[in-house]
């Protein structure tokens, strides 16, 4: 009788390394597959983009990375780190990380007003960016 078992252990990918370490030696906010792609292109690693998608849906499912969602219909990634809402460019895009849960500050309140109990939330702010509003 043979008995095969199916472990999570991944192939290696340098795909999927160089996506990981992309992301943790960068602050950035709201990585797109298309950002994270030409990344790698100009760092001379060869990765299409489904590769680079799959690469991030490993991570993701892993804990390394979350998706986030700014509400423009596309799928954008960031390093895991404690919950915080975000601010985003209406002009160029960039996205930045507003420290700490305003809606946090605010459940209580919400909750009293409404009646619901909240049990998660989404909140993106916009507005210019200090590189926009400069030129």
């Amino acid at each position: 009788m043979r008995i095969c078992y199916l472990l999570d252990v991944a192939r290696p990918s340098h795909v999927r390394n160089a996506v990981r370490m992309r992301m943790a030696g960068d602050p950035r906010h709201g990585w797109s597959v298309d950002d994270l792609k030409a990344e790698l292109d100009a760092s001379d690693i060869r990765a299409d983009y489904s590769s680079v998608f799959r690469a991030l849906v490993w991570l993701e499912t892993r804990g390394f990375v979350q998706s986030v969602d700014l509400g423009d219909g596309k799928t954008r990634f960031e390093s895991r780190r404690e919950h915080h809402e975000h601010v985003q460019c209406e002009r160029c895009g960039s996205v930045t990380e507003v420290p700490g849960c305003l809606v946090e500050r605010s459940a209580a309140e919400i909750e009293s007003e409404t009646g619901y109990r909240l049990t998660t939330h989404r909140l993106v702010l916009t507005g210019v960016c200090p590189a926009c509003a400069a030129a």
